[in-house]
């Protein structure tokens, strides 16, 4: 029966969520999207936030560690689900976190403030994560 509920909750918000957030859920998917308003208390409060900080939401233990100098700072938080963190080398993660956390976030505020659909803002996140995955492929270079 937890399979059954989980189910039907991941339909309903694959079904809401875009409208709700259609700049948010395009970019993230609706789950991923559903779990950073859920995080940061609410699409208003998204919105407000600085890039910066939709980047590490959900590794608030890591942060806090790292505040008391015990462990680096965390790159990335949830959004490490998506696949163009995930997906990307280790060591352009935290350049791809930052990326797509600063197009979320532009993302955000347009759902909230306008709630209408920019899918320029997707296309200029794809270019940018492909110039981040590049990097790789000529030696690194920066």
């Amino acid at each position: 029966s937890l399979a059954d509920e989980r189910d039907a909750e991941r339909e309903f918000l694959e079904r809401t969520v875009p409208t709700v957030a259609p700049n948010l859920a395009s970019m993230a998917g609706p789950i991923l999207a559903a779990r950073l308003i859920e995080l940061a208390g609410g699409l208003e409060s998204l919105a407000k936030m600085p890039s910066g900080t939709v980047q590490v939401l959900g590794a608030e233990d890591a942060l806090f560690a790292h505040l008391r100098g015990n462990a680096p700072s965390p790159k990335h938080g949830v959004i490490y689900t998506h696949e163009y963190v995930r997906g990307t080398h280790p060591d352009e993660r935290g350049s791809a976190a930052r990326a797509l956390a600063g197009k979320l976030t532009i993302g955000a505020r347009i759902d909230h403030y306008s709630c209408e659909y920019r899918p320029e803002i997707e296309a200029e996140l794809d270019e940018r994560i492909e110039t981040i995955r590049a990097r790789r492929d000529d030696g690194g270079a920066k």
